[in-house]
């Protein structure tokens, strides 16, 4: 297994403080914390065809998600232990599904003498950020999801790296939009 690094740090971070925002505020946070789980594929979708369009769609979202929650979940309902555990829960799913977004897009490099040759994660990244990206197993998993299905099937002997396979190839098929290994 290999040793965490600073990205793994800030990537863990971010999921527990989306936990944390969700479960302060209640079951207006299981809201939008699944609401936003829910809105994730669409706008992939609609940012693959415009980084603009999808950014007006997000925040249009956001608010109706956060006005839906105001409104559909009465004051008194908001209060309790039960209320909290939800709201972590959608704050959690939430940060979770950034985590995946964020170590499945970063960007392929090609190799130059060979096309058909790619690095994911970049080899290219400024500074150390090469070195911390390649050590990091969170975008290893990020890779494995991104590249499902160009990499190899385990053998059915192998019935814990088949239940991981299945899982990967379910989260490729929600957040990757396409074929991004052959965009040139």
């Amino acid at each position: 297994m290999m040793p965490a690094t600073w990205i793994d740090a800030l990537l863990v971070l971010m999921v527990v403080s989306t936990t944390a925002l969700g479960a302060s505020r209640r079951l207006v946070g299981f809201t939008v914390g699944v609401g936003g789980v829910l809105l994730l594929r669409p706008l992939l979708v609609v940012g693959s065809r415009g980084v603009w369009v999808a950014v007006v769609t997000a925040l249009v979202g956001g608010v109706i998600l956060a006005v839906i929650g105001q409104r559909l979940v009465p004051a008194g309902k908001r209060q309790g232990w039960v209320g909290k555990a939800l709201g972590g829960v959608g704050g959690a799913a939430l940060g979770l599904t950034l985590m995946f977004a964020l170590v499945t897009s970063l960007p392929i490099q090609r190799n130059p003498a060979n096309d058909a040759e790619i690095f994911y994660p970049p080899r290219t990244a400024p500074g150390t950020l090469a070195v911390d990206l390649n050590r990091s197993p969170l975008v290893d998993v990020g890779r494995s999801i991104l590249l499902h299905p160009l990499l190899p099937a385990p053998t059915p002997a192998e019935a814990r790296a088949n239940d991981t396979w299945r899982v990967y190839g379910g989260l490729h098929t929600w957040l990757v939009v396409g074929e991004p290994w052959n965009e040139r």
